[in-house]
This record gives C-alpha cells, structure tokens and sequence, in this order.
C-alpha cells in the first residue's frame, strides 16, 4: 500500500462508490462485486478541514444524482514513511461508471467553490487504479492493515487467502474482512494489495496480534512462495 494508500488520497474517493452501507448497528458495508477502485495520495497539514470539504462534495453530489459517499478519505497511522499521509479513494462496479461518476462530479455547480477551499489545504500526489479480485466489503470507519507485495501467482495467492479466510474464521476473527486489487494502471512496485478491515481500532489490534499464532505463522510461511511484501501499514477512515 506503500504507493496505494499515499496514492489512496484519491482512491479514498474510491471505496464511497462501491460500498453499500448495511442496516445493521456495525456499520457494516455490504461487498458489491470485484470493483474498480482508484486510491490518489493528498498532502495537507489539515486532514480533518481535507475530510469536511469531502463530505460536502458527497453531500452535493449525492442530492445531485450521484452516488452516496463517492469519495472516501483514509489517513496513515501506522504506515512508515506513509504515517499522518492522506488518501482519497473512490469505488465503482466499472472503470466506465467510475469515469462517468467523476465527470458529473466535476459538473457539480458548487463544484468550483469546493475546488477552490481543497486547493487551499491540500496537493494532490500520484494516484493509481485498481481492480478488485476478491472482496468482501468493509466498514464505515474502518480500520485496515494495506500489504503491498509482488505477487508470482495470483490464483494461488488468491487460493491461499481462501485458507486464512477460514482460519479468521475459526480463531474469532470473522468479522475481519479480506479484499485484495490487482493493479491496472500506475503501478511502480507492487502488483497486488491486499486490504483486511477491521470495524474498530480494538479488532485491527486484535487481528495483528493474531501474527503471532502458530496458525498465522504457518500460513505466512506458505504463502511465501508466491509473494513478496513490498510495504505494509495501517490506515484509519477519517471520511465525515
């Protein structure tokens, strides 16, 4: 996620288009199939004035037609080089609705306006496309540890995250959620980003810890063949 999440900034605007939120109390999204996803890296020293003005544009383009939540915003929290880093990150069912939602957006009458009070606080960075190769949705206000790895095989990466799916599932962790990109456009060094969400900062803690376990460990071990970790971090939903 090393260049994903910086480069989330605009992806950030990518997970409000593909999330659906779920009636239940958890905040949980519903997943949509394999979306598209475009992750763009913001720099600001307001994160918080970054992410109201976000909120305003979603407000606006929501009662306009568009999608609810289009543009997502994620900050680095414990990320390396991407710590206090912000990201915008945007989902669609396509890379043409994509296109189509960030056309209209852009036709928004207040649209200047916002423009110009975002320009004030921020600059925009590198940003990249994704496509999703298995998901399964996420939470508003999620907590989510991003890897970055050069994948050799994707099918049996894909089939080894199958497996710890099931062992999330059978060590109390199923409310832990896997969803893993492919890059298609703006790639540097990494194929593949793996994103596991969390519904808080207690059960992301949780999940980390679960490294530890002979099972993780195992599982780790085995999947070594395939990939190669690039960079890892973890990363909070600051959207408002």
């Amino acid at each position: 996620m090393k260049m994903t999440l910086k480069h989330a900034a605009a992806l950030l605007p990518l997970f409000a288009a593909c999330y659906a939120t779920a009636a239940d109390d958890a905040g949980s999204k519903a997943a949509p199939k394999l979306p598209v996803v475009t992750v763009q890296a913001v720099t600001t020293e307001d994160s918080s004035g970054y992410a109201t003005w976000v909120a305003m544009a979603n407000e606006k383009f929501k009662a306009a037609g568009g999608p609810d939540h289009f543009t997502h915003v994620y900050e680095g929290i414990i990320a390396g080089e991407e710590t206090g880093a912000v990201f915008a990150v945007r989902f669609a069912d396509s890379a043409v609705t994509l296109a189509k939602d960030s056309a209209a957006l852009m036709k928004l009458p207040e649209r200047q306006e916002i423009n110009q009070h975002l320009a004030a606080i921020r600059k925009l960075g590198p940003s990249i496309m994704l496509q999703a190769v298995h998901f399964e949705g996420g939470y508003d206000g999620e907590w989510i540890l991003v890897t970055d790895a050069q994948v050799k095989d994707e099918a049996a990466y894909l089939k080894a995250l199958g497996e710890l799916r099931a062992l999330f599932d059978s060590n109390g962790l199923k409310d832990i959620k896997i969803n893993t990109y492919r890059v298609i456009a703006g790639r540097s060094n990494h194929t593949h980003e793996v994103v596991i969400s969390a519904p808080s900062h207690e059960r992301c803690a949780a999940m980390i810890d679960s490294e530890a376990s002979t099972w993780m460990t195992d599982w780790l071990a085995g999947v070594a063949s395939v990939r190669t970790v690039v960079h890892n971090g973890i990363y909070h939903e600051i959207s408002k």
